[in-house]
């Protein structure tokens, strides 16, 4: 049985690599589709003043719950049944800590922008440091 790990995230691209997804693998039995999604750790300043950090983390994880459902309805409405991890963290210390345990890392191809590849993404982080094999989804 071939183990998928899909990161998610809340963009266009993660969704559009839906497709790819669906593509590949949909129709075979033997995939298991497992759909990870991190959020980063909630930082709060002293000079913020006061901060319930409970409602904040919260909201962070409830929005990232909701992310996580929509992935998954998504995948069910095609067919696919997949798991659902939830981790805090840096994105690529989490995928590279369970990836060990999948045999194909899946990740939405970074937004086109040169500004957002230079500063924002980490697909070449995933690529390089990956245990496993990557694809890289448009």
């Amino acid at each position: 049985m071939a183990k998928l790990l899909f990161g998610v995230s809340d963009t266009e691209e993660c969704r559009a690599a839906i497709k790819t997804i669906i593509r590949l693998f949909g129709q075979r039995q033997e995939v298991e589709l497992t759909l990870l999604h991190v959020t980063p750790e909630v930082l709060v300043y002293a000079e913020s003043g006061i901060v319930d950090y409970g409602m904040i983390e919260s909201i962070e994880n409830e929005k990232s719950n909701e992310i996580l459902d929509e992935f998954e309805q998504t995948f069910k409405t095609e067919g696919i049944a997949c798991k659902k991890i939830l981790r805090t963290g840096n994105p690529i210390d989490v995928v590279l800590e369970i990836a060990d345990g999948y045999d194909l890392l899946v990740i939405g191809a970074s937004e086109s922008s040169m500004l957002h590849r230079i500063f924002s993404s980490h697909q070449n982080s995933f690529v390089s440091s990956s245990p496993i094999p990557v694809l890289v989804a448009k």
